[in-house]
């Protein structure tokens, strides 16, 4: 399964026009706007910027409504907002959404990168920080020189920096304007529901959409379970009409989502009827051994990152792989080369005579597959120290152990 060629037509030199980008929106003035900058903070307005006024959503932001009258005394050229606005000297183009409309607007002012490079992006409840360090790996043996944005870290192609999980629209770009800048061949993104609901990634085409699961959790976040499910879901909407979309067969959930998808479609599993699956041959504290098949192709996977969990991410990294031709015995040896990551059922090994488990578990779901794994691989008692991971550095994760006697 190919994905398709895309060609990047953009004017990286001329500027946006703001009637062409936002088509939809209520204009206030007939006077044409090239924007060729964008802020969302008036306090950081330069003259010759269009402001966005960003409504407040999941209380992580200010409403920059109220701020309009000072972004444009600072020297905005337009506005772009949700509600009319009591400015009058610049055009005004009131939208829908005004985060969609900057996220396509960043983009468009970066060249639209994402059409120079194809973006993968990994959702769900768990397991996205380790899939994409996965596919880093498997497409790095296949010679491919990828960009990231996770949570785990980040590459743009020149340097690494520290793991993000919500970029903001103008860092986004920028990244990606780098990743092609760098020569990047492809770019990897954790997506978050954070994220999604702050239509943080708008404006891009995802060549690839993966699913790992999709659990009821966040619920701080979202409300309730169908609400965090249908935007969730959202992503769906992101994925190029060429692009491939990967789900879990295993997971209830993200499984039914296979109709919202006109395009290719691959899945993975260990349960039913999936186009990648794999079973565990063999389970110990230190590694685990386990089988891989894709149609008429099979592979051995011995890694030292165990866990059933695990054997799914690793089936989700194998799919994605397989959909951009990777041979499948390459994605076995990239798979065994990410031999652990941080917070993520790391061995701690200081010689004593049991095993020792550090696992930033941040939901009742993910510490239960972490306590099921302990449960399988003891033959004693599992005893389970827990923290609290939201203000825990990571030397003080290892106050969240799951060990093995």
């Amino acid at each position: 399964m190919m994905h398709a060629t895309k060609t990047n037509t953009a004017d990286l030199h001329g500027g946006v026009s703001l009637d062409r980008l936002l088509v939809d929106a209520t204009r206030t003035s007939s006077q044409s706007v090239v924007a060729t900058s964008c802020t969302s903070d008036w306090r950081q307005v330069k003259p010759g910027d269009v402001f966005v006024a960003l409504s407040e959503r999941l209380g992580q932001e200010e409403d920059g409504h109220p701020y309009v009258r000072e972004a444009v005394d600072r020297g905005a050229i337009a506005v772009i907002c949700e509600e009319p606005v009591p400015v009058f000297e610049v055009p005004t183009y009131i939208v829908a959404d005004s985060r969609v409309a900057y996220g396509q607007l960043c983009q468009a002012i970066s060249g639209h990168p994402h059409l120079d490079v194809p973006v993968i992006a990994v959702t769900g409840t768990h397991g996205k920080s380790t899939v994409i360090a996965l596919l880093d790996s498997i497409f790095a043996l296949a010679g491919k020189h990828c960009g990231k944005i996770s949570g785990l870290g980040c590459y743009d192609g020149m340097s690494h920096s520290a793991g993000i999980e919500v970029p903001s629209a103008p860092e986004l770009a920028s990244r990606l304007e780098r990743m092609v800048a760098a020569g990047c061949t492809h770019a990897l993104v954790e997506v978050s529901s954070e994220a999604i609901a702050q239509s943080a990634f708008a404006g891009i085409a995802f060549d690839a959409v993966c699913i790992t699961n999709v659990s009821d959790a966040h619920l701080e976040l979202h409300n309730s379970v169908q609400s965090y499910r249908n935007l969730k879901r959202r992503i769906l909407e992101s994925l190029d009409p060429a692009g491939v979309a990967v789900f879990n067969a295993d997971d209830p959930v993200s499984s039914k989502w296979l109709t919202h998808v006109d395009g290719p479609v691959l899945t993975f599993g260990t349960k039913g009827q999936a186009e990648v699956s794999a079973y565990v041959i063999e389970q110990h504290a230190n590694e685990q051994v386990f089988m891989i098949s894709a149609g008429s192709q099979s592979a051995a996977v011995r890694t030292s990152m165990v866990g059933q969990h695990h054997v799914s991410n690793c089936l989700a990294a194998a799919a994605i792989a397989l959909s951009y031709g990777i041979d499948l015995q390459l994605i076995a040896a990239g798979i065994e080369s990410v031999e652990k990551l941080p917070g993520r059922m790391e061995r701690v090994d200081c010689g004593q005579g049991f095993p020792v488990f550090v696992d930033a578990a941040d939901t009742a779901e993910s510490l239960r597959a972490s306590l099921r794994t302990a449960r399988q691989l003891s033959t004693g008692r599992v005893v389970c120290v827990l923290g609290d991971p939201g203000h825990a550095t990571y030397s003080e994760q290892l106050a969240v152990a799951h060990v093995v006697s």
